[in-house]
């Protein structure tokens, strides 16, 4: 297994998750879940851009909920969500799945996003390892996140060869629906290479923002269920 650490922890310049890295005209996704915001960040983890008129205008009863025995499925890849958590709809077209969850607090939410990206080609696993620890890193110095840790490694995954990483960041501009705040950011991911199709990546991300942060992270049992789920299929 190839194993990469980002030293550059004392700026932020370490890529945070592609879903909670905001910019500064970030646009509010889901009221339901505490004002969350989604990202504009490098071409590989980027939203498809859409226009989500009635979750940012209303928490109306009628957001579309996500059975847990119902699977997240786009082009070339399918996942269960775990199932011990109500899961709202987000965003799904054929290229990218995202749902989410509010915690026990208002704002404190957690998302599920699988997506798929273009890939160069690469000719080695060395290479396509390289090549995300380089995208993952091109994000811009704003001075809002205080990152405390990141890795990244090369593993399998079911499968498809994948890097694997794991972030914790403060974010100190955090917004909320009452305004902004300081809150943690936490994310475990996996970007692969799609097996069937190597000019494919895709994306695995379960992620959490919270106030309180402990010593011991629960994220990784939390996603097991999800990431163990991930089956990759014909396009």
């Amino acid at each position: 297994m190839v194993k990469a650490y980002n030293k550059r922890l004392n700026s932020d310049n370490v890529s945070l998750s592609w879903f909670w890295q905001t910019t500064q005209k970030a646009t509010p996704t889901h009221c339901v879940l505490g004002g969350r915001y989604a990202t504009k960040e490098s071409f590989v983890f980027k939203l498809i851009p859409l226009l989500f008129i009635f979750l940012i205008t209303s928490c109306a009863s009628t957001t579309p909920v996500i059975n847990s025995s119902s699977p997240i499925s786009i082009y070339g890849v399918t996942a269960w969500p775990p199932k011990s958590v109500s899961w709202a709809v987000m965003l799904a077209t054929g290229y990218q799945y995202t749902i989410g969850s509010k915690g026990s607090n208002t704002h404190e939410t957690t998302i599920i996003n699988v997506s798929t990206f273009k890939l160069p080609d690469l000719k080695s696993d060395v290479e396509f390892l390289d090549y995300i620890l380089k995208s993952r890193a091109a994000t811009p110095v704003t001075g809002r996140f205080d990152n405390k840790k990141n890795s990244e490694s090369l593993v399998p995954l079911n499968g498809a060869t994948c890097v694997k990483y794991s972030s914790l960041s403060v974010d100190k501009n955090a917004k909320t629906a009452e305004g902004n705040t300081t809150m943690f950011l936490e994310s475990i991911g996996y970007n692969c290479q799609h097996p069937n199709n190597k000019s494919v990546g895709v994306n695995i991300e379960y992620s959490s923002r919270y106030f309180s942060a402990t010593d011991e992270s629960q994220l990784e049992s939390k996603s097991a269920e999800l990431f163990s789920s991930v089956k990759f299929k014909e396009f």
